[in-house]
């Protein structure tokens, strides 16, 4: 009788992000860790720093682009550009009163991707871990990103023997 390991991870085949989009996970990941850090002096866990984030309105990946064309792009999900089945983006506007996105039919913001939920959000971070992890030019460029977004200075890379 054959036995089968049970997988991990992303099964085989299914769909998968831009390393940008990856990139934006680690940053704001490291961020919230980092800020969370100065102020309390504890390094806090990922899983930590995933709930906070949820609890304050997850990430969205916003589309840039003509708003009239993203419309009606968005009107008719059923053919893109290409011929094939279009994408449904969830559109959102501004709150003027508290500085905040939210949902609306009207809004001129295209969401690509939302993430509202912990486990999903440290999932895609350590899938984006395993990106830095393979690339070290990756790691050392969010990395930086991450310093100039605390007006940390830069460090140089390491001389390569």
């Amino acid at each position: 009788m054959e036995v089968t390991k049970p997988r991990r991870g992303r099964p085989p085949r299914s769909a998968t992000r831009h390393p940008d989009f990856y990139a934006n996970v680690w940053i704001t990941v490291q961020l919230y860790r980092t800020r969370i850090r100065m102020s309390t002096g504890r390094t806090p866990s990922i899983k930590q720093v995933c709930e906070k984030i949820i609890a304050q309105g997850g990430m969205i990946s916003a589309v840039g682009g003509n708003i009239e064309d993203l419309t009606k792009a968005n009107a008719d999900p059923n053919t893109d550009r290409r011929g094939k089945q279009g994408k449904r983006r969830t559109r959102f506007e501004i709150d003027p009163e508290r500085s905040e996105v939210i949902p609306s039919a009207d809004g001129s913001i295209f969401a690509d991707h939302t993430i509202t939920n912990a486990g999903t959000l440290r999932a895609r971070y350590y899938e984006a871990v395993e990106i830095a992890k393979a690339d070290r030019r990756a790691w050392w460029f969010w990395r930086t990103c991450c310093r100039q977004l605390l007006d940390f200075p830069t460090k140089q890379p390491p001389a390569r023997r």
